[in-house]
């Protein structure tokens, strides 16, 4: 299977080892990732929140140059995933709207019809490759090391647009743990935001919202956190630093991060060494090779 993959503006900066990451794992697991050349910010929340016109016509043009290629989107990024998603509905379903956008996009020779899909990593892991198969997949699973999962606000919601899991209940991210010989941990304020959105507006309440949920998952005794997003990981990684941080740091590590070492992928490919508190400890639970 062969999908665009739309990086956004924030992971080939600041988190450039899960778009490695996930090239590496997917390609395990038989899915070929293509550059997406020529794209744009997708628009997310700041000029989301000042223009709906403009914010529709960043994203249309990302779903219109798909179209042009004739292929699906990969978005690894929360934020860039929900807002592809969000215009894309506003799009397919506001002819006015569309006509607007493609006004614009006619100066390209670009078009947006609506025959584009884009979707999140978690969907391709869950929906097109399947759980069972990751499983499968599998040589060199973990030794029941403890794990917390945290979803993202964007990944998630609005359930109704993007359609990856139970908003309130998700399960995707505990079950690829455990398919890999993790143990999932329950912890308090699972579903809660990371705070990272609020660092534009209140940097004191976006931490403060951060070190809570760090503190819940310590209290939970896991012995890291996986993500789904490049923010959340970003943003629970910085919290565990400065005033307020708990004594003993948790390694926040992204879901390809996690799973290509079971999968038998080089650590030194999926940028391990790049992540900011060490995953080591999660590392050293990989039990010996099966066939």
């Amino acid at each position: 299977m062969d999908m665009l993959l739309y990086r956004g503006c924030t992971a080939p900066v600041r988190l450039p080892a899960y778009e490695a990451a996930t090239i590496a794992v997917l390609e395990k697991l038989g899915v070929n990732l293509i550059e997406f050349k020529d794209t744009n910010c997708c628009g997310a929340q700041y000029v989301e929140s000042l223009s709906r016109n403009a914010f529709a016509a960043m994203s249309g043009r990302i779903l219109a140059l798909a179209e042009k290629e004739g292929l699906d989107i990969l978005a690894i990024c929360g934020a860039c995933s929900g807002s592809l998603k969000i215009n894309k509905y506003h799009l397919d379903n506001d002819p006015t709207l569309r006509d607007e956008v493609n006004s614009l996009l006619a100066d390209e020779g670009l078009k947006y019809t609506g025959k584009v899909r884009v979707r999140h990593l978690l969907q391709v892991l869950h929906e097109d490759i399947g759980i069972d198969a990751v499983e499968r997949a599998v040589v060199r699973p973990y030794d029941g090391i403890r794990m917390a999962a945290h979803y993202g606000c964007h990944v998630t919601r609005p359930y109704e647009i993007v359609q990856v899991d139970d908003p309130e209940n998700p399960t995707i991210l505990d079950r690829l743990v455990e398919a890999v010989g993790g143990v999932a941990v329950d912890y308090a304020g699972k579903t809660r935001c990371c705070g990272g959105p609020m660092l534009a507006m209140d940097e004191g309440i976006a931490s403060a919202i951060g070190r809570q949920k760090i503190q819940n998952i310590a209290e939970a005794r896991a012995d890291g956190l996986v993500t789904a997003c490049v923010f959340c990981d970003i943003q629970l990684t910085q919290v565990q630093f400065g005033e307020g941080a708990i004594d003993k740091r948790i390694p926040v590590i992204t879901i390809p991060q996690f799973l290509g070492p079971a999968l038998g992928i080089d650590e030194d490919v999926l940028g391990l060494e790049l992540n900011k508190i060490t995953p080591s400890d999660i590392m050293a639970s990989l039990q010996e090779g099966r066939q």
